[in-house]
C-alpha cells in the first residue's frame, strides 16, 4: 500500500484525531475514509456534468427556443 505524507493546520489535525478517536478509529482510517467519500463525490458530480452536457446538447433547439422566447 503506498503511503503519502500530508500536511495539516494544527487546528485541522487535532479535530480530525477528535474525530476519529470518537469514531475509535484511527486517524488514518478517518482520513482515508473522508478521501475516500470525496474520491466518490466528485466522481458523481462528474457524472452528473456529463448527463447534463448530454442533454443540453440533445435539447439546443429547445433551448434556443426558451431563449428566444424570453
Amino acid at each position: 500500500m503506498p503511503s503519502v505524507n500530508v500536511r495539516f493546520p494544527d487546528d485541522l489535525h487535532a479535530a480530525a484525531a477528535a474525530e476519529a478517536e470518537a469514531g475509535h478509529m484511527s486517524l488514518n482510517s478517518a482520513v482515508c475514509e473522508a478521501v475516500r467519500s470525496w474520491v466518490t463525490a466528485r466522481a458523481a458530480e462528474r457524472r452528473e456534468d456529463a448527463i447534463l452536457d448530454r442533454i443540453m446538447a440533445e435539447q439546443a433547439d429547445v433551448l434556443a427556443m426558451i431563449r428566444d422566447y424570453e
